[in-house]
Parts: structure tokens; sequence; C-alpha cells
């Protein structure tokens, strides 16, 4: 059901940008002909073309955007907890929720959140080893790479000590 609704949104989100620019281009066209309106700008059977192209992006961009994957951590993860939490807050999260065996992320910037149509939460499903992390493809893979890093950085210290 929520791959739908995000097929949906974006479905929206392009037809209204799409549509944006082309006014846009339209009101600014120093070539108008007199009499022209905006359907006309399109060839004859454009139309069901151009939406057919939209429904087809905006069923394949959620596949695309979201992802899924595993982070492997060197036990439970109460113990890399706070950790987490301090990625997630340098990269402008905040907590949503925190339940047993998972934790929510959404960004603390209502704009940024605006732009993602409210698509910005990154689940952490931390109930064994590996944790399971869910989000957008983009964001998921700078939290992780954050994550890691300091999981590297964690075990040459103690090896050092």
């Amino acid at each position: 059901m929520r791959y739908l609704i995000r097929a949906l949104k974006y479905l929206v989100y392009f037809a209204v940008i799409f549509f944006l620019i082309v006014g846009i281009v339209f009101l600014f066209s120093s070539q108008k002909a007199a009499g022209l309106s905006f359907v006309d700008l399109f060839k004859e059977g454009s139309l069901p073309k151009i939406a057919l192209f939209f429904v087809a992006v905006s069923a394949l961009y959620p596949k695309l955007s979201f992802y899924r994957k595993e982070l492997y951590l060197n036990g439970d993860f109460t113990k890399y907890a706070e950790m987490v939490d301090d990625v997630m807050q340098k990269l402008d999260y905040v907590r949503e929720k925190k339940e047993d065996g998972c934790v929510t992320y959404i960004k603390k910037s209502a704009y940024a959140r605006l732009t993602r149509m409210y698509e910005d939460r990154v689940t952490f499903e931390t109930a064994g080893n590996p944790i399971h992390v869910e989000g957008y493809r983009k964001d998921l893979l700078r939290i992780l790479s954050m994550i890691n890093y300091r999981l590297r950085q964690e075990s040459r210290e103690s090896e050092n000590e």
C-alpha cells in the first residue's frame, strides 16, 4: 500500500512540476501567436503519451529511490543506539518514535520534508543482527557510510587501548 501511495504522490509531483515549467515557458514566450492557448503547445495526441510517461516514471521511481539495507554491528543495537542518534542528529534528523525492535527518524526541517513529500522517514529494525535500515536511497547511503565510519573508528580505538 505504501508503494502505491508513493507512486501516486510522485505522479502528482512530476505532473505539477512539468505543467509549471511549460506554463512559465508559455507565459514568457516572446513569439506567442494570437489566440494560441496552453493546450496548443502540444502536438495533437501527445497529451495521453505524456500522461502515460508520467504514470510509468512515477510507478518506477519509488522502487529506484527507496532502499532497504542491512547494517552489521559488533553486538546488540542498544550498545550503538547513542552513536546512531548522534549520526542522525548531525544529518538533521530527529527521532520520530522508538518502539521495541524499531526506531524511526524524520528530517528536522519542514522544508526538507515538504520537498520530499513527507517520504523522508528512515527506519531501523533493531530486532536482530544484522539490523535492517530502510529509507530514501541517497540519504540511506550517507547515513550507513557515516555509521560504518564511526564503527571502524571505535574498533581502532579499542584495539589501541
